[in-house]
């Protein structure tokens, strides 16, 4: 069973995912990458809609 590749922070070198150094610089390899795409459209998505129910309550709240 191979898990995804991993690439190194320091050399941006593709390693194999069971591996726990790098196999070009032997620096340790990161178990997430600190600029996951997954990370960033979850925090946007409940970014997204906190403000729109925000904006909702206010449009109901604010005297018109």
């Amino acid at each position: 069973m191979t898990s995804s590749p991993k690439k190194c922070l320091y050399c941006q070198t593709e390693n194999e995912g069971a591996t726990e150094n790098c196999e070009h610089c032997g620096m340790p390899l990161p178990s997430k990458h600190p600029q996951d795409k997954q990370k960033k459209i979850s925090f946007f998505i409940k970014a997204f809609w906190a403000i729109v129910i925000f904006c909702i309550v206010m449009m109901y709240y604010l005297p018109r």
